[in-house]
Order: C-alpha cells, then sequence, then structure tokens
C-alpha cells in the first residue's frame, strides 16, 4: 500500500516529508518590501498628476515644483 511511499498506515508523513524549507522565501519578501513602497510612490505621483493638471486644470510641470506646495500649506495654515 502506502508503505512503499514511506507513509504509514495511519497516514502520517514522515519527518524527512513534514519538515521542508520554505524555499524560494527571501525573494518574495524583499520585492514586498521594494515593490510595495515604489508602487505607493507611483501611484501618489499619478494621481498627484491626474489631480493638479486634469481636474485643476493647470500645467504638469507644476506638480513638481516645491513652491507649489508651500504655497498650499500656507493657505492651509494662514489662519495659526
Amino acid at each position: 500500500m502506502d508503505q512503499a511511499k514511506g507513509n504509514s498506515l495511519l497516514g502520517e508523513e514522515s519527518s524527512e516529508q513534514a519538515f521542508k524549507p520554505n524555499r524560494g522565501g527571501w525573494p518574495r519578501v524583499v520585492a514586498k518590501i521594494v515593490l510595495v513602497p515604489a508602487l505607493l510612490f507611483f501611484s501618489l505621483l499619478i494621481g498627484l498628476i491626474i489631480g493638479y493638471s486634469v481636474i485643476g486644470k493647470s500645467p504638469v510641470s507644476e506638480v513638481f515644483d516645491l513652491n507649489t506646495y508651500k504655497h498650499m500649506y500656507d493657505l492651509i495654515f494662514a489662519g495659526t
């Protein structure tokens, strides 16, 4: 029956089959650590471009200008 494959009659796995190291685990972890922040950054950038240039009808180059965000900060916190 199953004894030729190394399994006992009760269906328990042998000690060699029970412990299998997770092969290929570290590339997946590294990919998550690198890809998730990169995808979040690019989605933020695309959202800024769409929101500022398409919806706001302003030039795309102003999205990358630091003075734009300083002006927004001054408008938001002018009363404090």
